[in-house]
C-alpha cells in the first residue's frame, strides 16, 4: 500500500487529508494505460514506416532508372539521359550527368573530326612529296635533283602549316570549357608578334609598322589566343595583301581603344575582299580565290586561318570583323581584319 497524507489547517481547525492506493491497482492501471496507448502507436507507426518507404522509393526510383539506362547504353551513345525527378538533388544530379555528357561528345567529336581531317587533308601534300621524290629518284640529272627537292621542302612546309592550323583548331575546342580569361596588357602582346614578325615581313619585301602601342591598353583575354588571332591575321595580309605591281605592299597593326570598345586591327593595301568574301572566308577549307585579278596569285593557303581567328574570337567573347580599309572606287583597296572588344557589357 502506498500512502499520501495531506495537513491542512491548525489549531482546532486542523484536519488530515489521507489518500493510499494498492501497488496491484496502480499496477494494473499502468498496464491499461500502457495497451491502450500501444495500439494507436503501433498503427501510427506502420502508416509512418509504408509512406517513408513509398516517397523514398518514388525519390529514388530516377536514379534506378538512369543507372538501368547508362548500363544498357553503348560506349558510343553520348546523348542525354531523359530522367523524370521529384526531388531538386535528383534533378541537378541528371543535369551534372547530361552535362559531362555533352561535354564528352564535344571533345569525341572535336577528336574525330580533327583525325578525319588530318587524315584527308594530309593524303595530298604526302602523296605529292613521295611523287617528287620518285620521280628525282628516277633522274640523273643534278639539276632535276635540286628542283624535285625544292618542291618537296615547299610540300612539306603546306603540310607542316596545315598541322599547325588543325592543332590550334583542336587546341581551341579542348580549352573551350577549361578557358580562364583574364586582364592583359593588349599593347605588349602586339609589340612583341610584330617584332617577331619583322624578318618574315622583311623577307617578303613588306612594309610592317604599328600603331597605338605607346599607349596602355588592358583587356581581358587570353595571351595564347590573342596571339594566335594577330599571327594568323599577320599571315593571312602576306599571304594575300598583294597590292598592284609598282606599289610596296604595307601591312599596318593598330589598337583603338576608348570607354567602350577595344580594337586590334590589321590593314593590308592588298585588293581586299569582294562580294561575299569577309563571310565565306570564315568558313573552314575557304581559300583566297581571286584569280580574276591580275595582280593578286591565287590563294595558297589550307582555308583555316581565319576559321581559327573566328572560334578563337568566340572563346574570347570579342567579335570578328573583316572589311576593305580604302576607296572601293580605286584598284587599290586594302583589307582591315579586326578584333574587337566591347566594354560596356
Amino acid at each position: 500500500l502506498r500512502e499520501v497524507s495531506l495537513f491542512l489547517g491548525t489549531g482546532a481547525t486542523a484536519h488530515q487529508v489521507v489518500m493510499a492506493q494498492t501497488t496491484r491497482s496502480r499496477t494494473d492501471l499502468l498496464q491499461r494505460v500502457l495497451l491502450f496507448s500501444f495500439g494507436p502507436q503501433l498503427a501510427l507507426l506502420l502508416v509512418l514506416a509504408w509512406w517513408l518507404r513509398r516517397s523514398i522509393g518514388s525519390d529514388l526510383c530516377p536514379l534506378t532508372t538512369m543507372q538501368r539506362a547508362l548500363n544498357q547504353r553503348d560506349a558510343n551513345d553520348l546523348s542525354p539521359v531523359s530522367v523524370q525527378a521529384n526531388t531538386r538533388d535528383v534533378r541537378q544530379l541528371a543535369s551534372a550527368v547530361n552535362a559531362l555528357m555533352t561535354r564528352i561528345e564535344r571533345g569525341v567529336r572535336a577528336q574525330r573530326e580533327f583525325a578525319g581531317n588530318v587524315a584527308h587533308e594530309l593524303r595530298t601534300p604526302l602523296a605529292g612529296i613521295r611523287a617528287l621524290a620518285a620521280y628525282g629518284l628516277s633522274q640523273t640529272d643534278p639539276l632535276v635533283w635540286r628542283d624535285q627537292l625544292q618542291s618537296v621542302v615547299a610540300s612539306e612546309a603546306r603540310a607542316s602549316h596545315l598541322v599547325e592550323q588543325l592543332l590550334a583548331l583542336a587546341l581551341a575546342d579542348e580549352t573551350r570549357d577549361s578557358l580562364h580569361l583574364h586582364s592583359i596588357d593588349l599593347h605588349t602582346l602586339v609589340r612583341r608578334v610584330v617584332l617577331s614578325a619583322l624578318p618574315r615581313a622583311d623577307a617578303a619585301g613588306v612594309d610592317l609598322g604599328a600603331r597605338g602601342v605607346d599607349e596602355a591598353v588592358r583587356v581581358t583575354g587570353d595571351e595564347g589566343l590573342i596571339e594566335g588571332v594577330l599571327n594568323n591575321f599577320l599571315d593571312n595580309a602576306l599571304r594575300y595583301g598583294k597590292p598592284p605591281a609598282g606599289e610596296v605592299p604595307t601591312i599596318t597593326v593598330e589598337l583603338r581603344a576608348n570607354a567602350s570598345r577595344v580594337s586590334l586591327l590589321v590593314i593590308d593595301n592588298g585588293p581586299g575582299m569582294h562580294g561575299d568574301g569577309p563571310l565565306n572566308m570564315q568558313q573552314r577549307w575557304q581559300r583566297s580565290n581571286l584569280g580574276s585579278d591580275p595582280y593578286v596569285k591565287q590563294g595558297t593557303g589550307v582555308g583555316l586561318g581565319l576559321a581559327i581567328v573566328a572560334r578563337y574570337a568566340d572563346l574570347l567573347g570579342a567579335t570578328l570583323e573583316l572589311s576593305n580599309s580604302g576607296d572601293a572606287i580605286s584598284q587599290t583597296v586594302g583589307l582591315c581584319a579586326g578584333l574587337h572588344w566591347d566594354l560596356s557589357k
